[in-house]
């Protein structure tokens, strides 16, 4: 299941963006190194989001059904599962 793990990416590029935000309000960055942070942050989540795309595609055509995006809400609806995959992505790249 990746879909947990692209829901982590997702929020690790926005506390990524975050404190960058914070440097630079403290004059610890510079604008320019900014504009490269932002595009490499936008860059990485995307390449999470193709992942999550191709996993679906696979388990999908595993299954004979083409409703990725059905299948990923069904993933997220099944909350005990999807909660602990998510936490424990969380503990391991947000800590």
């Amino acid at each position: 299941m990746t879909e947990p793990l692209e829901q982590v990416i997702d929020k690790l590029k926005e506390d990524l963006r975050t404190r960058h935000f914070i440097r630079l309000q403290n004059r610890e960055c510079s604008v320019a190194a900014g504009f490269i942070w932002s595009e490499l942050l936008t860059n990485l989540e995307r390449v999470s989001d193709h992942c999550s795309n191709i996993s679906g595609c696979v388990l999908d055509t595993a299954d004979r059904n083409m409703n990725m995006h059905e299948n990923q809400r069904i993933i997220r609806d099944s909350k005990e599962d999807y909660e602990q995959q998510y936490n424990m992505y969380l503990a391991k790249y947000c800590s």
